[in-house]
């Protein structure tokens, strides 16, 4: 092999190691020793030296070392082997060459004549609309129009003018005062079929949006409230070599969206980091204030839950595919989820973060466990979809009336802002779980993030479909209830042989008891009315779990325990007090759904279930997350 770098691939030394340019986009190097060894390499890249002559007076570990990195950019495109007989990328018309190669078109004149022929509109502050023009004209376009501005927006007149007269494509920079335009803009681009490529610039960093409409209002409501600080700051725009680069980078991206060459990957945010150059796809998800709403009517609710009692949530795998849209450290509703510093043995554990509204004290973090890595993330993702649903409040879906008798205001937050202050009041509809019929619910029970210093809703459930949801949300109310409940609460106690009868069960207990722990489980099903275990360790209750059978309760139960046997955290009594009694134990029945809402019902309060689906991109993951609550009627 004579390896050969490639023409169209170039790189650059950047702190933290090595930037390469290819056609394909960008490819990062964290390893200052090899880009040492790139650079010194790369002049003999030239297809005149075999890899024997360019690493015959080099010692043997060295010499593997060149070898490993050189097949490395062979299989990454950048380098390409030069003996007689090969083709080589370079052709007669390297422009032809160029757009073959990213476009894949066999025959690219008429993509190139599109560009090259195309009239280009250029909007934003200088130095960065100089580079844009510069790399607009060194790609071979001709006809640029340009709007300079140094404030927020360019003059809203000016650009329709331009769009309405013969522009082809367009390219977009801004500030964060500029975001509506930015949003109006690229829906006029969008009807008209005009690609465009936007940037919201700062001194650190550019969010480079897609070449279809962009959404600006979600990319800037789901970003971090840290991380919108740098672009509400006074500083300017990236220059020197950063602002070329990220020129380049974007001129790029308005190629591809009009020679055909955008792929899905095109269409997701893209962050240009102004010191290291480094770029980062990431996903963002639709903010639900972007769609319009209005208070949901009877009828609505009616229809929504009629869909949801039919539909199914998918399989888990599906689940899982779709769930992963929704992670992203920066714009996800969940910032993150993994296993971090949780003890995993015996169990696994995974932990998730949850973005929060900016009026409710952050962060919220939720875990789960389980038996293996899979389901404990499985957990982990239904039980923070369900949080973060019981914390997203569309006002605009509530019925709200201020208390003064005035106006409400316009935004949204600060309705928001009156209901928390007891300065308006709000309601919205749920669905009597006894009889099935519709009934309004003061917004504060519905969302405990509506009442200062409350976060998270007792009756919380969630699942993959209508029956596991609210199976979850009834249980946990059924829980709340026997902890609620100052009485000391006595049953009898549960046999080994009972708990044994299942493997998982058995495997815990015995786990809990080389731990060193003094076992026993009491059963509460009598004045519980549904299925429920006491867990007793050296005679103080330390857990109790409701379930719809016998098995379900005693497992929950002991792995409520396990976890926190294996985490450090102490083993405390969750409520009342416990006893053994003499009672002779028989197995309590196996519990339906409508058995566990009667039971509820012996309070002489009514459990109303409330879909919490205020925000519709989640509802796509998996709409089945409510809340069950407990009126008086």
């Amino acid at each position: 092999m004579r390896p050969r770098l490639k023409d169209d691939a170039y790189f650059t030394r950047v702190d933290e190691g090595l930037v390469w340019l290819t056609p394909a986009g960008m490819l990062t190097v964290k390893e200052p020793s090899v880009a040492t060894m790139v650079e010194r390499l790369a002049p003999r890249l030239n297809g005149r030296h075999t890899v024997d002559e360019l690493t015959a007076r080099l010692p043997e570990r060295t010499r593997r070392l060149v070898v490993d990195l050189l097949d490395v950019l062979v299989r990454q495109g950048l380098v390409e082997d030069a003996r007689p007989g090969r083709t080589p990328t370079a052709r007669a018309e390297p422009d032809a060459a160029f757009v073959q190669q990213v476009t894949g078109d066999p025959d690219p004149d008429l993509a190139l004549h599109r560009y090259r022929n195309g009239r280009a509109l250029v909007i934003g502050p200088d130095p960065l609309l100089s580079h844009c023009v510069r790399a607009l004209s060194a790609s071979g376009v001709t006809r640029v129009e340009t709007v300079l501005y140094e404030g927020g927006a360019a003059p809203d007149d000016a650009v329709h003018a331009l769009v309405q007269d013969g522009i082809d494509f367009a390219l977009h920079l801004f500030g964060s005062t500029g975001l509506s335009h930015a949003s109006a803009l690229a829906g006029v681009c969008a009807d008209r079929d005009i690609p465009l490529v936007q940037g919201l610039v700062s001194e650190q960093e550019v969010l480079v949006g897609p070449c279809a409409t962009a959404d600006w209002t979600s990319v800037w409501r789901r970003l971090r409230p840290e991380d919108r600080k740098p672009f509400e700051a006074e500083p300017g725009p990236p220059s020197g070599a950063a602002g070329r680069v990220l020129a380049n980078h974007m001129v790029f991206r308005l190629f591809r969206c009009v020679t055909g060459a955008a792929t899905s990957e095109d269409q997701r945010l893209c962050s240009f980091a102004t010191r290291t150059l480094e770029t980062r796809r990431r996903e963002v998800l639709p903010h639900f204030s972007v769609r319009t709403a209005r208070p949901e009517s009877r009828a609505d609710f009616v229809r929504t839950v009629r869909e949801l009692r039919c539909g199914r949530g998918g399989t888990e795998a599906e689940f899982s595919t779709r769930a992963v849209q929704a992670i992203d450290a920066r714009f996800g509703p969940i910032r993150d989820l993994a296993e971090d510093e949780l003890p995993q043995l015996p169990l696994r554990q995974a932990r998730a973060l949850i973005a929060v509204p900016s009026w409710v004290d952050g962060p919220v973090v939720v875990t789960a466990s389980g038996p293996d890595f899979a389901t404990a993330r499985h957990r982990t993702a239904l039980k923070a979809i369900g949080t973060y649903g019981a914390m997203t409040v569309d006002p605009r879906r509530l019925q709200v009336r201020s208390r003064s008798g005035g106006r409400l205001p316009d935004e949204p937050d600060d309705i928001i802002r009156l209901i928390r202050a007891g300065e308006a009041d709000a309601r919205l509809w749920g669905v009597r779980l006894d009889d099935a019929q519709p009934c309004l619910v003061d917004a504060r029970e519905a969302f405990p993030v509506l009442s200062e210093g409350s976060t998270l809703p007792t009756g919380l459930g969630f699942g993959l479909d209508w029956m596991a949801m609210t199976s979850v949300a009834v249980l946990a109310q059924c829980r709340a209830t026997v902890l609620a409940d100052r009485r000391e609460l006595t049953g009898p106690r549960i046999g080994h042989e009972v708990i044994d009868a299942d493997p998982v069960s058995k495997r815990y207990r015995r786990l809990l008891t080389a731990l060193g722990h003094d076992l026993r489980l009491i059963d509460l099903s009598g004045q519980a009315g549904v299925p429920t275990v006491a867990v007793m360790v050296h005679g103080a209750a330390v857990q109790v779990r409701c379930g719809l059978r016998l098995g379900e309760a005693v497992r929950a139960s002991l792995e409520d325990v396990l976890v926190a046997a294996q985490s450090g955290r102490p083993l405390s009594s969750p409520g009342p007090q416990v006893r053994e009694s003499a009672a002779q134990w028989s197995p309590p029945q196996d519990a339906s759904l409508d058995d566990a809402v009667s039971a509820l019902r012996q309070t002489g309060r009514t459990p109303v279930l409330i879909p919490l689906n205020h925000d519709p991109a989640m509802n796509r993951i998996t709409p089945y997350a409510g809340n069950v609550v407990l009126i008086n009627e």
